[in-house]
């Protein structure tokens, strides 16, 4: 898949706010025609919006690097709020402008519909594992309805009505598939249906698996029963199971706006940053397990470089991880010395266009499968589909094959069977994999099931806690706090904290 994002740039501004056009000459034909958003041009302003970008201070919360430089935020776990969760509400409002734009063109826009539907589940998602508890029923009824105060639905219930529309999504989509229905403004998956019938369904056992907590106590849920379904019915559930198919950003090495996050303006490539590092946490594993993606992803430390030994490269002792809890002048000593490890920038800036960022790939959707089989929720070869997540992502890092054989041969890797060890395997190998991926998704990860531990220490100031959540924005306090208060009670007896824990992960 390539994606070039620039030339859908003039769209998006134009959709800001909800509207589009496709040309500025038909504004000055038409004033009128700024009301008037093509569908296309509205989806990919929606698109630019879903994307979640890689080395950022989301991945520093995920514990794969670490900021040794004062100037800039570390990682000391003490955020209170966000608001971007909340954004979610803005891209619903496309979600509706985009349906009623569609509706407009008839139709040839019928591709749009459930795809804007899928969106709209995307985001609600994205918020309540965020907060806890978020309006819904209600929301983005201001306008139309005069409700500026919407209720907040009960977290079970956001992901009961997440869960059904995901399941109508799919069955939308299927005669969309068979007649060959294609839609324009997609950068991602240039308008082919079937990658994106995949990815609903990908991501409901996304979903379904962040309640595996809930699993055992919410019965009306069915959350195991869905799950096996889906895998049950292949054919009528496509999967991303294979690269392929991945839901990934593929940047623009000719726009700078567009580059990876990575590359320099100036387009010179220094190959060193004494100022972040990677983290022990994902080193630690990968040095235990003798990955030899680390190769790939970091360098060795320059006092390896400097010890004399014509084989250092080749060394897994040769790397160090930054300590997450570590305060940032001690790292800041560290790095200055040498003696912990930068990220591989061969890999990772070679071009402008660096590496894809994946948002929910196949070797998600494997480890997402191995997990439940492990659990018992479906039946299956839980090491079948363990050792694929784990080749689909050496295969993003360009592994050979001889050395996946030789890694998934390993007595670390060798899968220890439906096992509590073994649902630790594969929890481990789905947090390499979500490396620079998929947003907060290694974050979740371990506030479900604590897998890895998440390093703890000086630098902490959230009294030696991660935290869970977020606090609702200011401005939910400002124009609905009746609303929000009542949901706060609710929930988390009138506080709202980063560490007061939602229905999602009790």
């Amino acid at each position: 898949m390539k994606a070039i994002i620039s030339k859908y740039l003039l769209g998006a501004a134009l959709v800001t706010g909800l509207w589009g056009c496709e040309k500025m000459g038909t504004l000055q034909k038409d004033p009128s025609a700024v009301y008037d958003g093509n569908p296309k041009l509205v989806f990919t302003g929606i698109l630019l919006n879903m994307k979640e970008g890689p080395w950022n201070d989301v991945q520093r919360h995920n514990q794969y690097a670490t900021q040794n430089n004062s100037y800039y935020y570390g990682q000391p776990y003490d955020w209170t709020t966000s608001g971007e969760g909340f954004s979610a509400y803005d891209r619903l409002r496309d979600v509706r402008q985009l349906l009623l734009e569609a509706a407009k063109y008839g139709d040839v826009a019928k591709g749009y519909v459930p795809l804007a539907r899928f969106v709209k589940a995307w985001f609600l998602v994205r918020a309540t594992e965020m907060y806890g508890d978020i309006p819904m029923t209600d929301a983005i009824k201001g306008i139309t309805e005069g409700n500026f105060t919407p209720k907040y639905d009960e977290q079970k219930e956001v992901y009961r009505y997440c869960l059904q529309l995901l399941d109508s999504v799919n069955t939308e989509l299927t005669p969309l598939v068979a007649s060959n229905v294609k839609v324009e403004g997609d950068f991602y998956y240039k308008g082919d249906l079937a990658k994106w019938q995949k990815l609903v369904n990908s991501f409901r056992l996304r979903v379904l698996m962040s309640l595996s907590k809930r699993a055992a106590d919410n019965a009306d849920l069915k959350i195991k029963e869905q799950f096996a379904e889906i895998i049950g019915n292949p054919s009528k559930y496509p999967l991303i199971l294979g690269n392929a198919d991945n839901f990934q950003l593929v940047y623009n090495g000719n726009a700078r706006d567009n580059n990876y996050p990575l590359w320099p303006a100036d387009g010179i490539v220094i190959k060193r940053d004494n100022d972040n590092n990677l983290a022990n946490t994902i080193v630690d594993i990968l040095k235990r397990t003798s990955d030899p993606r680390l190769f790939v992803m970091a360098l060795p430390t320059d006092s390896a470089k400097k010890s004399g030994d014509a084989a250092y490269a080749t060394k897994f002792t040769s790397f160090r991880g930054g300590s997450v809890g570590m305060i940032q002048s001690d790292l800041k000593a560290l790095a200055t010395a040498g003696k912990l490890s930068n990220l591989n920038f061969d890999f990772w800036e070679v071009t402008p266009s660096g590496v894809p960022c994946i948002q929910l790939g196949a070797a998600e959707t494997n480890f997402t499968i191995a997990e439940a089989i492990n659990r018992g929720w479906v039946s299956g070869d839980a090491n079948a589909y363990y050792t694929a997540g784990i080749r689909a992502n050496m295969a993003f890092y360009n592994v050979a094959t001889a050395a996946q054989d030789g890694f998934i041969g390993g007595a670390e890797i060798v899968y220890a069977g439906n096992t509590a060890a073994g649902l630790k395997q594969i929890l481990e190998q789905k947090y390499v994999a979500f490396f620079q991926n998929s947003g907060r998704q290694a974050f979740y990860q371990n506030r479900r099931t604590g897998v890895p531990v998440f390093e703890v220490g000086p630098a902490n100031k959230n009294s030696q806690m991660i935290p869970v959540r977020w606090k609702y924005p200011s401005s939910e306090y400002n124009a609905n706090e009746s609303s929000l208060k009542a949901a706060l009670q609710r929930q988390y007896g009138g506080s709202d904290t980063q560490n007061d824990k939602m229905w999602l992960v009790k």
